[in-house]
């Protein structure tokens, strides 16, 4: 319970014959009748208010199955069998870790036992395992002398997994022609394969061996002959949870960005009859799944991932590359997701390189920070904004340097902020499979 202003009013009003008690001292005794009905009535406004933990039921709703970085709703739902009509305010208590908006609400409980929900949205901001804390409620008294305070004990366990939503929006656009919002260009699948699809007049940079000699005959110019792709290739995501990946942007760690992205170019994949693969690891390898086809495939990389943490080590990129070496031989497109700071610290990444240069075609995937972009970019004077921006062109040229080196190791990269990565990977995969480069 807890007294309202409405009696410290009273209490104030009721004390200012005090100062007049000298001329009148009847009026001391005035005061403390005065008093003692304030006190009479407070009692009288708590026991007849009733108990919020006896009349009040209390569930809170949401999937035991949180996505990543989305909006998850949840709703509360409330019941009373006190007989009386209640205005209450919740307060409730989502995980530290998620953003959360408008958690705490005002509503009307009718007295007939009818559930009234309110409704809020949580953004998990890191992978794993977590817990809604306790719901309190208040409502004050009907004479606005008390607040009656109940705290519900309705704690429930949540799972935060890797962000699936984005799937399912793909897919819908997909079907519709419009993957162009989503900033996903189409792309054709023809290039290296074994079955013929169709002829086109010869243009520089086609290879020679695919003129049709006939044709061109007939016609009187070069023509080219064009081959579906073969649809089934290898995809295997190598994800480093070291150290660097720790790194924050924009309210989630690199680790969980690249969790998502690689989740989603997963998906794209068996959708192309793909078969995909994982490699996680740090100092040494976390998790390992052989490439395979199907959706059953995804689901699988998706229990694996949707726990994994980024801790406080130097990645061995020897150790893992060895290992995917000498347990996949096949030749497949290598995605590494990491980050390249600066050409020292990325130079164990670009050593070890080699090991799966030799048999397979190699990207190397980054997060970009816009905040670091911003700085750089930024126009404010003053000494700080100076040092900082200084700070920030630094930065960049030295990431710019790594990813240089990496290219000219004749290693692919995709190097975006968060918003477009996902994106960036599609397109740059469905260019690689519509040229036959994987």
């Amino acid at each position: 319970m807890r007294l309202t202003k409405r009696v410290a009013f009273l209490i104030g009003i009721g004390a200012l014959p005090l100062f007049f008690v000298d001329r009148a001292p009847g009026l001391a005794v005035l005061v403390v009748v005065f008093d003692f009905l304030i006190v009479a009535a407070t009692l009288a406004d708590f026991f007849s208010s009733p108990n919020p933990n006896k009349v009040l039921k209390i569930v809170r709703k949401t999937d035991d199955k949180l996505a990543l970085g989305a909006s998850n709703l949840v709703t509360i739902e409330v019941r009373s069998t006190a007989g009386i009509p209640l205005n209450l305010t919740i307060l409730d208590e989502p995980p530290d870790e998620f953003t959360a908006v408008n958690t705490e609400h005002s509503l009307s409980v009718p007295a007939e036992n009818r559930p009234v929900s309110v409704s809020y949205h949580v953004t998990p901001n890191a992978k794993g395992d977590y817990s809604f804390g306790d719901l309190y409620v208040k409502y004050s008294g009907v004479m606005g002398l008390i607040e009656r305070v109940g705290k519900f004990d309705i704690g429930a366990s949540v799972k935060v997994y890797p962000n699936l939503l984005e799937t399912e929006k793909y897919d819908l656009l997909a079907r519709r022609g419009r993957l162009q919002q989503v900033g996903i260009r189409s792309a054709r699948l023809r290039g290296g394969g074994s079955e013929f699809e169709s002829m086109r007049e010869y243009v520089p940079g086609d290879e020679y061996k695919k003129i049709d000699w006939n044709a061109t005959a007939k016609r009187g110019k070069l023509i080219t002959r064009q081959y579906e792709v073969e649809r089934s290739q290898n995809i295997v995501l190598m994800i480093d949870t070291g150290r660097n990946m720790l790194q924050k942007v924009e309210n989630m760690s690199k680790l969980d960005y690249v969790v998502n992205t690689a989740l989603m170019l997963a998906y794209v994949a068996v959708s192309s009859d793909d078969k995909v693969g994982l490699v996680a690891f740090d100092a040494e390898v976390q998790a390992y799944i052989p490439p395979n086809k199907g959706r059953a495939q995804v689901y699988k990389i998706l229990e694996k991932l949707y726990n994994l943490k980024a801790g406080l080590v130097e990645s061995d990129y020897r150790e893992a590359f060895q290992y995917l070496a000498t347990r996949w031989r096949r030749r497949s497109l290598v995605i590494i997701f990491s980050d390249l700071v600066d050409p020292e610290t990325s130079a164990h990444l670009l050593d070890a390189i080699p090991i799966l240069e030799e048999r397979h075609r190699v990207v190397c995937v980054t997060v970009g920070d816009p905040n670091i972009h911003a700085a750089a970019r930024g126009t404010e004077i003053g000494a700080h904004m100076i040092h900082e921006k200084a700070v920030a062109i630094n930065v960049l040229h030295e990431r710019k340097q790594a990813i240089n080196a990496m290219k000219r190791k004749g290693v692919w990269t995709v190097d975006s902020p968060p918003a477009d990565l996902s994106a960036d990977l599609i397109n740059h995969y469905l260019e690689l499979k519509a040229r036959s480069m994987i």
